[in-house]
């Protein structure tokens, strides 16, 4: 087999191709968004593969990349022995191990998927958050999304970086991070390592297309515009080391609100394409102590939609009492459930997310309730952000905010909340959604939930009173599954 065979069939662009026939000890990707570095890097793997007897190994930190960049393995695999007609069999075997993750001290049962090629070369994709799990590993190595690893990637690098002690390579991509990284170490040293960087420009000149939702082409400004960060668009495609991410919230205040709300009632439900759900899921609002205050972070498909609920109760404690994460359910299930929790209680108040498929919700909401009651905010911009953020963080920091216990499955609900990580300083820091690796369905869309609850807590306006009328008492109207929800000012009559 001939190497123009083998790069012919893989179809790479000119900065993929001289990142693929690199054949440096350890070698450095610095690539943008979207870049295929992930494809090039599986892909590199494959071919070396079918060359030699060596074993490489790809270590993610999820499991969910790890079977990604396993799928690419094995479609690279296909392609390159149809074309070479190469004799034996292509097969795979799984291995099931143990991860840990040292900083929220959780334990995850993982698999290792092995793609064993024709002559003895084999690639490995695994989950690799914990540095010891790898270190009975020999071969070469390539680390994904290596600017995201814990604490900076500096233990993986002292245990792994011994495993390429006889001969073999290490290969490093990434989107840059904070410069307290690794990965920020190697991109210094060009004498020792050889470094790749490819920004949103040099990509695009060289072959990769952007484009639009209608499939059109789109200019690398108008990406940029649309984007709308300007400090994210620094760091995640023109490829530089803006600042250094730290959790908005640190696991230790998480772990004491879990304590502060481990006496107090808490309900939550996970619904998935719209079943699940439970009428008169919030009467217990109605007797409960302390004013509801909820923050739904809308989404329908991609990301998750969150309900927040909040009791503000006395001596300004906020007892987070409902939870209700959704996955591809209907708008109009979303906004039931958000009536009846409003509903529930005349002095209940609450915020939205308006951005972009939350807008029409937001003002059906805010015309139902009233602007004293119900608001949109519009997710547009850093700065709406930072302030979101920025009241989280001292609900947080005053002790006030509870959360269920963070053992068992409520873990996940702290996670999200840590996986929200801040760039810069407390003026001008922008915020990265990072993954939470208990619930990976998520954005960080429950801490968005809960900061807009936050944001509710603010409203103090005189509300208008709230009836709820059981089926059948709603005069020329449907029946509902929760009644109908009736709203009238003081004094005013029954419509």
């Amino acid at each position: 087999m001939v190497a123009r065979s083998r790069q012919s069939v893989i179809n790479l662009y000119p900065y993929q191709r001289a990142f693929f026939k690199d054949a440096a000890r350890v070698l450095v990707g610095i690539w943008c968004r979207q870049g295929g570095k992930d494809f090039t890097a599986a892909a590199k793997a494959v071919d070396h593969g079918f060359r030699t007897p060596q074993p490489w190994y790809i270590v993610s930190l999820t499991q969910r990349q790890a079977d990604a960049t396993f799928s690419k393995c094995r479609s690279v695999a296909k392609a390159i022995k149809g074309a070479v007609k190469a004799r034996g069999a292509l097969r795979e075997s799984e291995r099931d191990f143990e991860d840990y993750d040292r900083e929220i001290d959780h334990a995850f049962r993982c698999v290792a998927r092995t793609l064993h090629l024709p002559g003895g070369g084999t690639v490995t994709s695994l989950p690799g958050r914990d540095p010891d799990t790898l270190a009975g590993l020999t071969g070469n190595i390539i680390f994904t999304e290596f600017g995201l690893f814990p604490g900076g990637g500096y233990d993986h690098w002292r245990v792994v970086f011994p495993l390429a002690t006889r001969g073999f390579r290490i290969v490093v991509i990434s989107t840059p991070r904070g410069k307290n990284t690794k990965l920020f170490e190697l991109a210094q040293q060009t004498d020792l390592y050889s470094v790749h960087v490819v920004d949103i420009h040099r990509a695009v000149a060289e072959g990769m297309p952007l484009r639009g939702e209608d499939g059109r082409p789109i200019s690398v400004e108008a990406l940029r515009k649309l984007y709308g960060d300007e400090m994210g668009w620094r760091r995640e495609y023109l490829c530089e080391f803006t600042g250094d991410a730290e959790a908005l919230i640190t696991w230790a205040k998480l772990v004491a609100a879990g304590e502060r709300g481990e006496a107090l009632p808490f309900d939550w439900l996970h619904l998935k394409d719209g079943g699940g759900w439970r009428s008169g899921y919030f009467r217990p609002l109605v007797a409960a102590a302390g004013r509801p205050e909820i923050g739904w972070d809308v989404a329908r498909r991609r990301h998750l939609s969150s309900v927040w609920v909040n009791l503000d109760l006395p001596g300004g404690t906020k007892h987070l009492r409902y939870l209700v994460v959704m996955e591809r359910c209907s708008f109009a299930l979303q906004r039931e459930i958000l009536q009846e929790a409003m509903g529930s209680r005349r002095d209940a108040v609450g915020c939205g997310d308006s951005t972009g498929l939350g807008m029409d919700s937001n003002e059906t909401l805010t015309s139902r309730y009233g602007e004293a009651r119900w608001q949109g905010v519009d997710f547009t911009g850093a700065k709406v952000k930072r302030e979101l953020a920025s009241g989280l963080v001292t609900a947080f920091d005053d002790a006030a905010q509870t959360l269920p216990p963070t053992g068992g499955e409520h873990k996940r609900i702290a996670t999200d909340l840590y996986a929200l990580q801040r760039i810069g300083d407390k003026a001008t820091f922008t915020l990265e959604e990072t993954s939470n690796p208990l619930l990976p369905e998520s954005h960080c869309d429950v801490a968005w939930s809960a900061a807009l609850a936050t944001r509710a807590a603010a409203k103090r306006a005189i509300v208008p009173h709230v009836s709820v009328i059981s089926p059948g008492e709603a005069g020329g109207q449907g029946p509902s599954r929760h009644g109908t929800i009736e709203i009238h000012s003081p004094g005013a009559p029954r419509q």
